[in-house]
């Protein structure tokens, strides 16, 4: 990855929605940008041996979140950086939020029967438990809710705000709506949410039958302003009616 150039300002910053291509770059922000979360590695954990195999399938993953605009948003955030060829804006972070979550995912099982860079039994059990975990702490809500499903920010240009700029306009868009933001978040995402105004409504846990090795992961959920607001005239209302 190229180097930041004109300072750590975070108006040097760009959000804009991602496309076609910036495919590699997005590619490349996630193999950089998930590796230290546990998640990864639980699921992952033969891709320094098949490399591989890991580009292609992470490659083929975005590409399907690209070719579905109706159900997600898919964002990145640029920053000035120096190449051979100059300056010029480089893809640093990258998030998928699922704006229809009622909308059926189109795409295929990404590799799982072929590729050699994943443990076979951790990445269904992951996918099995998630959904179990989205269902029971936010299916409630429906269609009424955006979902963060993908943050990360190259380790390179991490605490300048890029992240923040991700979630934020999740959070923005909801609100926009009436809905919540949720999010299923490794402990190390934990934290800036719960800094953004997330709220921690429980935890789930990963774990293969029969293995010791585990994940946890976090369930948070961001109720806009506006709507505590209403909450909680309804419920004095209730209460002295």
């Amino acid at each position: 990855m190229p180097l930041l150039i004109r300072g750590d300002r975070l108006s040097d910053l760009h959000l804009r929605p991602a496309t076609k291509d910036d495919l590699d770059d997005l590619t490349e922000v996630a193999r950089a940008g998930f590796p230290d979360d546990p998640e990864f590695d639980y699921r992952f954990p033969y891709r320094h041996e098949y490399p591989g195999d890991n580009y292609k399938w992470i490659r083929k993953e975005y590409e399907e979140y690209l070719d579905q605009p109706e159900k997600y948003a898919v964002l990145v955030v640029t920053a000035p950086t120096l190449v051979d060829s100059g300056h010029c804006d480089r893809v640093i972070a990258l998030a998928v939020w699922d704006i229809s979550i009622c909308t059926p995912h189109r795409g295929g099982d990404l590799g799982i029967d072929v590729r050699r860079d994943v443990n076979r039994e951790h990445f269904k059990e992951f996918e099995k438990s998630l959904g179990r975990a989205f269902q029971y702490y936010f299916g409630a809500y429906g269609a009424r809710q955006y979902h963060l499903w993908l943050l990360t920010t190259h380790p390179g240009f991490r605490r300048r705000g890029a992240g923040t700029m991700l979630c934020q306009w999740g959070m923005s868009e909801a609100a926009k709506r009436g809905y919540k933001a949720t999010v299923l978040a490794s402990p190390m995402g934990t934290k800036l949410y719960e800094h953004l105004g997330y709220n921690h409504m429980g935890s789930v846990i990963v774990r293969v039958k029969e293995e010791e090795e585990m994940l946890s992961v976090d369930c948070l959920e961001y109720t806009p302003p506006e709507m505590k607001n209403t909450l909680s005239r309804v419920m004095r209302r209730l209460c002295f009616s």
